[in-house]
């Protein structure tokens, strides 16, 4: 009854107007456009997508901040790419990603960007940190990452995301945490550190309660690495660009440890990784700044501008399905036209 009355309202309004103007080739009266779909060039801010145990033991809220494309269509479905910031599992928040999810909402995508739990023994120095301890905040990210995907696949419908096409996003940490939440399951961590799963659970079950399902179709890793170059596989190997800096001293631009400590876990850079999705024929590209360092939040020197328009071309390329030439890149160079 509400809505009959706004339209008997409307149409009456309507006629009263044309009745009053007709149809006078003079009349400088716009037509207003019809309004946007909800979300449409908005932000949605502070999403709560699950919660959990921090490393202190307290329970933790867990949000996100979610990116709408100008002038979406109703009933039309967008890409979705999560991108999580840096800070070495120490520091860092959503809003250091702000600017990279609003070039790639304007790109087309739906982008989102999560906080996740933070927080490890790092020592009283460089090179004093507690290995097992880096793991774990390692692996809660992947938890979150995991929740907070389940969740908006869950709410794909109200927000008009494409589950067809999911990318993974992520500078320095986040990056790592881009990548090993692709390539990490379950099955391996339980194989590897059962002692990990025991403590903190599994990797696709905290968080929330939800059960969707979702496969990530891309990746977008700035100063990202693996600990196991191995999760890249025949079975499994997902097209990546790459960003980093060609004399980082954080994470290895190929094979080397964190910090450059010694007694630090092994990394797998950009390089190294390069190669392995290559040898499996999966479509990938680098880009190396010589000279540059990890840089703040793991972006190597590189603007926002530069690294999300080209990683918003790869993966437009890979939805259309259109031929893509693998290649190193030093310097500034467009990888995508």
């Amino acid at each position: 009854m509400r809505n009959l009355k706004f339209i008997l309202t409307f149409f009456s309004i309507a006629l009263s107007a044309l009745l009053m103007n007709g149809c006078s080739k003079n009349s400088t009266t716009p037509i207003a456009p019809p309004p946007p779909p909800p979300g449409s060039g908005n932000i949605l801010q502070n999403v709560v997508y699950g919660k959990n145990i921090n490393v202190d033991g307290q329970m933790e809220t867990l949000d996100m901040d979610i990116y709408f494309p100008p002038n979406m269509q109703p009933g039309k479905k967008y890409p979705l790419v999560m991108h999580m910031h840096g800070g070495g599992y120490s520091i860092g928040t959503k809003d250091n990603s702000a600017g990279k999810c609003l070039l790639l909402a304007d790109s087309g995508f739906i982008a989102a960007t999560i906080n996740y739990r933070l927080g490890w023994d790092n020592g009283p120095g460089v090179c004093a940190g507690d290995m097992a301890s880096l793991y774990e905040a390692a692996y809660r990210a992947i938890q979150d990452a995991n929740a907070a995907m389940r969740f908006l696949v869950s709410k794909a419908d109200a927000y008009q995301i494409d589950t067809n096409w999911i990318f993974e996003s992520g500078a320095s940490a986040g990056g790592s945490i881009a990548l090993t939440s692709t390539y990490m399951t379950d099955a391996y961590v339980q194989a590897t550190t059962p002692d990990v799963v025991a403590k903190l659970g599994g990797l696709n079950n905290q968080g929330n309660n939800l059960t969707n399902t979702f496969s990530v179709k891309g990746i977008c890793s700035i100063g990202g690495s693996l600990q196991d170059s191995t999760l890249i596989n025949s079975n499994k190997a997902v097209p990546t660009i790459f960003f980093q800096g060609g004399a980082d001293q954080t994470i290895p631009v190929d094979i080397g440890t964190y910090l450059m400590c010694p007694n630090y876990i092994q990394l797998f850079g950009s390089l190294c990784l390069y190669r392995q999705l290559e040898a499996n024929g999966k479509p990938v590209v680098a880009h190396i700044l010589p000279g540059a360092d990890h840089g703040n939040n793991g972006d190597s020197g590189f603007s926002n501008d530069f690294m999300m328009s080209n990683t918003a071309c790869f993966f437009h390329s890979l939805m259309k399905k259109g031929p893509l030439q693998n290649g190193i890149y030093y310097g500034t160079i467009n990888s995508c036209k």
